[in-house]
Formats: structure tokens, sequence, C-alpha cells
């Protein structure tokens, strides 16, 4: 179901750009996990919850806010840089195109659904090279449980971005070799 809604926005920069200009900003709980531990080798984990059914009813706003968001955390910027008005959005967007689209594309366009138990092995393995202990790798797993989960690409061969989405939260792992 969310899959062919990434298909619309994911590597589609205009469409993206006119849900984020439009974007009502809602109230989110986040929580990030550096693992990037052994260079070149990494994983970070950043999860999402909004309100209930908030995801469910607006996906394609919740996924924007999402990469917003990640991207906020990336650049050591307040969580809610985006309540600003329309007009600053739009020129922001237009004049760094090449910026905000560095966060909501990929080069590695893969865009298919995976396991829960594919996606539980990724995790596990990459928190075991980097020595993550059993409890904060199983503080994660219930945000990919029941949840549609998708790899929707990397920048390069060996790394890769997933989604896991539930009616009430969103949580993105991005992972592999970054040199």
């Amino acid at each position: 179901m969310y899959i062919d809604i990434l298909k619309k926005i994911v590597n589609n920069y205009d469409y993206y750009k006119d849900i984020a200009v439009n974007l009502e900003w809602t109230e989110t709980y986040s929580k990030y996990y550096d693992w990037f531990k052994k260079y070149p080798i990494g994983m970070f984990v950043s999860i999402y919850d909004f309100p209930e059914n908030y995801v469910r009813d607006n996906f394609e706003q919740a996924y924007v806010q999402t990469v917003l968001m990640y991207m906020a955390y990336c650049e050591e910027w307040e969580q809610d840089f985006w309540k600003i008005p329309y007009s600053e959005r739009l020129q922001y967007m237009t004049q760094a195109k090449d910026f905000y689209a560095d966060y909501m594309t990929y080069k590695e366009y893969r865009m298919k659904a995976v396991t829960e138990e594919y996606l539980i092995n990724e995790i596990k393995c990459h928190a075991e090279m980097y020595n993550i202990p059993e409890s904060k790798v199983n503080s994660v797993i219930p945000y990919l449980t029941g949840a549609e989960n998708i790899e929707i690409g990397g920048y390069y061969f060996g790394d890769h971005t997933f989604i896991s989405i539930k009616d009430n939260s969103i949580m993105l792992v991005d992972c592999g070799i970054w040199d």
C-alpha cells in the first residue's frame, strides 16, 4: 500500500516540494540512534512517532515531514525548523533544490518490499559489528514488526535505506558502507 505512494514521491523532487511547501507541521516525537562505530561501515536508525493514525491517514505528509526532520537532525537544526511561512519554504526549496533533493533522492533506487525477518537480520548483523547492546536493538524491533517494510534505495551499491511504516510511526534505517 505505502510502497505505491512512495513511488510517487521518492526521486520526484517537484512532487515532494509541493507537499513540503504546503505541509502542516504535526507534533512528532523522534529518536535517533547513531550506530556508526567502525568506519566505513555504519548504521543510523531514526524513529518518528506521530499522533494516532496520522501516518495511515496522511502518509504523504508524514513521509515528507520525516525526511525534513531527518535532514534537521543531520544538519543539526531545530526539529521544527519548517514552521515557517509558505513563501520562505518555496524560496528555500527553489533556490536550494540540490541541497533538499539530496535528502529525498536515491542514486540506487530499489523500492522493494522486504520481510520483517530480512530487516531484523540486517539490523542485528550491523549491530553485532558495532557491539550495540541487545536491549538497544530490541527497542527498535517493535517499529518494524507488523509494519510495511520497504528498501527505498541507497547512494551506492553497498548502502541501504529502509523504511518501516505503521499507522502511527515511521522508522528509517540507513546502513552500509560509506567512504
